[in-house]
């Protein structure tokens, strides 16, 4: 069963791996490496299990480390001496049956191995069973082979000791070579102020207060300060307790491992540099939608629909004798009319001069550098790399953008009440003015009085017929620009809106894509 620990150095691990899989030139070659040892270490440590938990003493020549740690061992198992330096190979002493594996993989040498049981213990020691406990070669040996062989193993342990002394506890190595660099480790490390035998009660209350100030300058927090004596034995049994409630808990390697994962996710966060926004999250995308708007001719389709529809809305609605007038008037679609007059719309886009496209792609480049300007030069690369995959196909992007959009041929059906009004008060006014003609015709060369109501009819179907027909054509008049202003906006908003789905989808995805994979790393390492 996981632990929430190994969940989320799971996680990380993933985020760690994600990352190296960008490519060579995403992080650099140091950070690269130490976060594949880092998996390496991460699958080989927690294929071992957690049975046994690795405590190193590690520090200084003279600092007395060996000598404690037989302390606390309750054997002379370390070689303790007076010349310099002594401890040459790592030391280690097992409590409870096994280890072999995690010692094999430590490379400690098998004859440097002991195992803390006896018949003559009894349970002194049971509290302790699973802890691997190292005492280490000088971190500041002379001998450089020491010195790497410390190193390498503080990078493997699951929690560090660093035994210091009164007189070396501030050196300036120590703390900025090791503890400042291991901030991030400050809960799976513990720091012993040993040969308290050599100092007052006072003396030791004001190193140890000084100890403590200087670590937390190295950012060690977290890390807690213990004193003790191997001479005199002082602390020894409070170093067991934190020995044993360590190996209890079963978490240190865990914890380490979890420490190391978060330390190498912010390295790679500060190489990959902060997320940034997408070029069409940016108010500058408005404005490169409007060029690309214009440089896709919106505004001459949207007059184009406008003027159509104002000449079919004339052959429907307006007063008959001039409709019929108009009919070989010009057509704002030309005379394609083989055509369906939707494809004789879009047949009337203009086509993208090399001007217009210029203009859009220096917008967008502006755009896409200001977007990712702040990106490390890789990234800007690949970025500028995926531009000019969509300026080569600019042309096409715009002209599918156009001709994608439904233009749909309005027919109103007032157009059709009008139509029939005009017809009927252009019938009332031929009759009336027959009227009209036949009746004075009659009362001229007629023998007869002409009846009154002749006259009254005549000159009121005429009237009504001229009324009605400029009422009729006035409104239609009216009607028919507010239609073709409403049919022009409608098709000029559905064309803008699709050059702006194709500048977010087509023309800047491929930078979209760039931005996105950034983001998903710095992400998945948060």
């Amino acid at each position: 069963m996981n632990t929430p620990a190994q969940t989320e150095i799971r996680r990380l691990a993933e985020g760690i791996r994600h990352s190296l899989s960008l490519g060579p030139d995403k992080l650099s070659a140091e950070v690269r490496a130490d976060a594949q040892n880092l998996l390496d270490r991460s699958d080989d440590r927690l294929g071992l299990g957690e049975d046994f938990t690795v405590v190193a003493f590690a520090g200084s020549t003279g600092s007395g480390k060996s000598s404690l740690f037989n302390a606390v061992a309750g054997l002379e198992i370390a070689r303790v001496g007076v010349r310099r330096p002594t401890t040459s190979r790592p030391t280690a002493c097992v409590w409870g049956e096994g280890g072999n594996e995690l010692l094999n993989w430590l490379h400690v040498p098998e004859r440097s191995r002991t195992w803390r049981e006896s018949a003559l213990d009894g349970d002194d020691q049971r509290k302790l069973h699973g802890l691997i406990l190292l005492d280490l070669p000088d971190h500041d040996s002379t001998a450089v082979a020491h010195r790497v062989e410390s190193d390498r193993l503080v990078g493997l342990v699951d929690v560090v000791f660093w035994v210091v002394d009164p007189q070396k506890y501030a050196d300036f190595s120590l703390h900025s070579e090791y503890l400042a660099k291991l901030a991030e480790n400050s809960s799976n490390m513990v720091v012993v102020l040993n040969q308290i035998d050599k100092l007052s009660v006072e003396e030791q209350k004001a190193a140890a207060d000084d100890l403590r100030q200087l670590l937390n300058e190295d950012g060690l927090t977290d890390t807690e300060v213990h004193m003790s004596s191997a001479v005199s034995r002082d602390g020894i049994p409070q170093l067991r307790s934190i020995l044993a409630d360590t190996v209890d808990s079963k978490q240190a390697a865990a914890e380490r491992l979890l420490s190391d994962m978060q330390g190498m996710a912010k390295r790679i966060q500060g190489e990959l540099g902060e997320p940034v926004a997408a070029p069409d999250e940016r108010p500058g995308a408005s404005r490169l939608v409007e060029t690309m708007s214009d440089a896709a001719g919106v505004e001459a389709v949207s007059q184009t629909v406008h003027d159509d529809y104002i000449r079919r809305a004339y052959r429907k609605t307006g007063y008959p004798v001039l409709a019929w007038m108009q009919r070989n008037a010009p057509d704002p679609l030309g005379a394609k009319h083989g055509q369906e007059r939707d494809e004789l719309v879009r047949a009337s886009v203009p086509a993208t001069s090399r001007t217009q496209s210029s203009q859009v792609r220096l917008m967008a480049h502006e755009l896409i550098t200001e977007s990712v300007s702040s990106m490390p030069r890789p990234w800007q690369s690949a970025a500028a790399e995926a531009e000019k995959t969509s300026t080569t196909e600019l042309s096409e992007t715009l002209d599918s953008a156009v001709t994608g959009v439904d233009i749909e041929r309005l027919r109103p059906g007032w157009w059709s009440l009008a139509g029939i009004l005009q017809i009927i008060f252009f019938a009332a006014t031929i009759l009336g003015l027959l009227g009209v003609i036949v009746t004075a015709v009659v009362a001229l060369v007629g023998s007869g009085a002409v009846p009154g109501w002749t006259w009254a009819v005549s000159i009121g179907l005429l009237a009504l017929g001229i009324i009605g027909s400029v009422v009729t054509s006035l409104v239609a008049k009216s009607a028919r620009h507010k239609g073709a202003d409403e049919a022009a906006r409608d098709v000029d908003g559905k064309l803008r809106s699709a050059v702006g789905s194709v500048a977010q989808s087509s023309y800047l995805q491929p930078v979209n894509a760039v931005i996105a994979e950034h983001r998903r790393a710095y992400d998945m390492l948060s």
